[in-house]
């Protein structure tokens, strides 16, 4: 499986710039999305303060909490085509829930159409994927394309035939979920 170099400077207790960790990191794939793979790479639940010493959570929740916190991470879904339910869904909650804590926080609905509490800021490192919107309405985005994510319902989905990979960075928001339409 792919690896990602993830470089993290801080400040020491000295006053020092350092860095604070400089690491290959391996994306999970969480049984029951499919063959998606995800990858934290930062974040934080509380609004961070500047300079800091530049560590990451153990316990962070796969979603953006609240208000304060946000999320950076690299999403990569594999072409429809490849898609593999799991068998044993029990056991493939399980294993979810173990590999990316907190991703199953939306509920049943959080592989299909959903909605979270974040702006979220997405860029198409590669391949191509598709928005699905509540109304039905879908837009393709390639490699290179950004989606800035503002609450809208919607669902991914890669229609192509090739792996599609973004980044996407999460902030926490203010949910006012009066402003969405009944769910159809």
């Amino acid at each position: 499986m792919e690896q990602y170099r993830r470089v993290v400077t801080g400040v020491d207790d000295a006053g020092k710039s350092v860095f604070i960790s400089d690491e290959a990191l391996t994306p999970v794939q969480p049984p029951l999305l499919g063959g998606v793979k995800v990858l934290q790479l930062f974040g934080e639940d509380a609004i961070p303060t500047v300079p800091n010493d530049g560590t990451f959570p153990d316990d962070l929740r796969f979603f953006a909490s609240g208000r304060e916190s946000y999320r950076f991470m690299i999403c990569s879904y594999p072409p429809a085509s490849e898609v593999t339910p799991p068998e044993d869904i029990e056991a493939a909650t399980a294993e979810t829930e173990r590999l990316a804590p907190g991703i199953l926080d939306l509920g049943p609905q959080a592989y299909g159409l959903h909605y979270t509490p974040s702006v979220d800021f997405i860029y198409v490192l590669g391949g191509e994927v598709t928005i699905t919107l509540d109304d039905g309405a879908t837009t393709v985005l390639r490699q290179g394309d950004s989606l800035m994510q503002c609450g809208a319902r919607h669902a991914w989905a890669n229609n192509g035939d090739t792996w599609a990979t973004f980044l996407c960075g999460t902030l926490g928001a203010d949910l006012d979920e009066t402003r969405h339409a009944p769910a159809a």
